[in-house]
């Protein structure tokens, strides 16, 4: 059974729900403005709390690397929104990077602390290097040393990368119902990634931001209406295998108008084969159509993984693949090509909640204005 709900997860230790209808003083309203945060980075002037992981290489001085060059910084803040660091004081701006300064107080790591040989109990997987371990952390420990920054962009610094396309012919019905008022019903069906894994109100951390899913059904009831209702049944760690075989037993019971599936991340790392996956892919959408043949559906290209950690395996081969499903009923989120094009500019730490196959709070933004891109003209 669907509730119309927003679901604030871990924030007291347990689930919290609250009606769509009610006037709510949500956690993350002490600390972000949902609305930027869901203005898309490709149309925004201003780009509110970027994050950013400053590095030391060698015998470097620590520096991260922002999305596009900025005119003028608003602001450089903590992860959590909390402290401000100085400029001059803690940093200096210079060709597109965030440079720490001698007397610096913001907290970074040095490349040796994020590669590394020899086992660390508790904050290591194993690296693709022989004998190497890549840092690994699940209680925040990436979110502690990151910035949030805020800068207007410097004019003619634009996104270069692949752009999400509104088309109502992909999701008829789906863009019918928001556009009507009619109660719609989403059904998010994926791994650790869509269950928000490593997201700040997950971590029950300022600024404890909503889980994308979260953010897309927020996204949507403003733009369109508050009748719309959401489960969230996905689970860390699965694969579309999984994904396939539970399909009856966890999506058809609510009956969904619009399931969004986003496997892909493990099933990389297993190396299930591109076909394999694929009609996986296809027999969850079939499963679902089966119970109810007006349902349609967003598949999700997954981001990457650390390119350093076992866990890159052949996420990249599904890209394709999960594109060729796009057709009337059948829209598709190329998060793949999105992600490679921001680690052309910025570090892999920049955008991780884990340092292997997580994001935080700022990729996360990605996907959820990504998708929401796909349902908002």
């Amino acid at each position: 059974m669907f509730r119309f709900v927003f679901s604030f997860g871990l924030l007291f230790m347990f689930s919290v729900q609250c009606c769509f209808g009610q006037e709510l003083t949500p956690a993350w309203s002490a600390y972000v403005d949902l609305d930027s945060s869901l203005l898309p980075f490709w149309k925004a002037d201003t780009i509110y709390q970027e994050a950013v992981q400053p590095i030391k290489n060698n015998d470097g001085v620590p520096e991260g690397k922002l999305l596009f060059k900025a005119q003028r910084i608003l602001s450089v803040k903590d992860t959590y929104l909390k402290k401000v660091y100085r400029k001059g004081k803690d940093w200096k701006y210079r060709d597109g990077k965030i440079i720490l300064t001698k007397r610096s107080a913001i907290p970074c790591f040095t490349a040796e602390e994020l590669l590394f040989e020899g086992k660390k109990e508790g904050t290591s997987l194993r690296a693709k290097k022989e004998g190497y371990y890549v840092l690994f952390s699940e209680a925040g420990l990436l979110q502690s040393r990151q910035l949030a920054v805020t800068y207007v962009k410097e004019k003619g610094s634009n996104w270069s990368g692949p752009l999400p396309v509104f088309d109502e012919k992909l999701l008829p019905a789906t863009v019918d119902r928001l556009k009507s008022g009619q109660p719609l019903k989403i059904v998010f069906y994926g791994n650790s990634i869509e269950t928000g894994a490593n997201s700040s109100i997950t971590l029950n951390q300022p600024p404890f931001l909503p889980t994308w899913p979260e953010m897309i059904v927020y996204n949507l009831k403003r733009h369109y209406t508050r009748a719309i209702a959401y489960k969230n049944v996905s689970k860390g760690g699965m694969s579309a295998k999984w994904g396939m075989e539970n399909t009856a037993a966890l999506v058809n019971p609510g009956n969904p108008d619009l399931v969004i599936i986003g496997f892909g991340m493990n099933d990389g790392t297993a190396k299930v084969t591109p076909d394999i996956f694929i009609e996986q892919i296809k027999g969850i959408m079939r499963t679902v159509k089966q119970a109810n043949p007006s349902c349609e559906f967003i598949v999700i290209a997954t981001m990457l993984a650390n390119a350093d950690a076992v866990h890159s395996g052949i996420q990249k081969e599904y890209r394709q693949p999960v594109l060729n499903l796009k057709t009337e009923g059948v829209a598709v989120a190329d998060m793949t090509s999105i992600h490679e094009e921001l680690l052309r500019h910025k570090a892999y730490q920049d955008m991780t909640g884990n340092n292997i196959n997580h994001p935080n709070d700022y990729l996360a933004r990605w996907y959820a204005q990504v998708i929401s891109a796909l349902l908002i003209p």
